[in-house]
């Protein structure tokens, strides 16, 4: 019995101290495994976090797409409203202008031929006055005419960015001269005969005293 015992007692201490020699490795695996996992749990992390910063960065630029969008909307209606009224009220001024410049046009062509038509230059001492007269009413009616249409149309009318071309000073006065010299011969021509009918008196007057 004492032998049985003793046998018994020798073989459990053997068993107690292999123990903590099989668990050892098992720590050691289990340890790794950790580290191995929060490596591949920071990779993923650091993976996710660009994937964010991507995302991120295509929502800012979504954004300021959206917010261009948003301005460049309200400022291209605002302007292109504002220029489809000024081109209405201009494109309604336009046809105005288009229809007085067409019947001013057509006047002053009427005007230009009813001058032009006049032949001075046929005028005899019979009929000096009565043509005179026919031809200083179409200037009268020519010439308030023009200045009707000059208040109507600014085109008429040199303005600061058109300057007034320059009146020929020297010429005129000898076109008028000249004119005034013709209208002269005309009279004279026209008043020969009683100058000559009152010289042929004074004589006749001279011989009978």
């Amino acid at each position: 019995m004492k032998e049985g015992s003793s046998t018994v007692a020798l073989s459990v201490p053997a068993a107690g101290f292999e123990l903590p020699i099989t668990d050892q490795p098992s720590a050691r695996a289990e340890l790794d495994d950790k580290v191995n996992q929060a490596r591949e749990e920071l990779v993923e992390l650091h993976r996710r976090q660009e994937e964010l910063e991507r995302q991120k960065g295509e929502l800012e630029e979504l954004r300021r797409k959206q917010e261009e969008y948003t301005r460049g909307r309200i400022e291209m209606l605002d302007n292109l409203t504002r220029s489809l009224i000024t081109l209405e009220r201009e494109q309604v001024e336009s046809l105005r202008l288009a229809e007085t410049c067409g019947k001013t046009m057509a006047a002053f062509r009427d005007y230009k031929e009813r001058i032009e038509a006049i032949r001075d230059e046929d005028w005899t001492s019979a009929n000096l006055r009565a043509e005179l007269t026919r031809a200083l009413a179409v200037l009268h009616d020519s010439r308030l005419e023009y200045n009707r249409a000059r208040t109507k149309l600014d085109c008429l009318n040199p303005g600061a960015n058109q300057p007034a071309l320059a009146a020929p000073t020297a010429p005129q006065p000898v076109a008028d001269q000249r004119e005034v010299l013709r209208y002269l011969l005309l009279g004279a021509a026209a008043s020969a005969p009683l100058i000559v009918a009152g010289t042929l008196w004074l004589i006749v007057l001279v011989a009978a005293r």
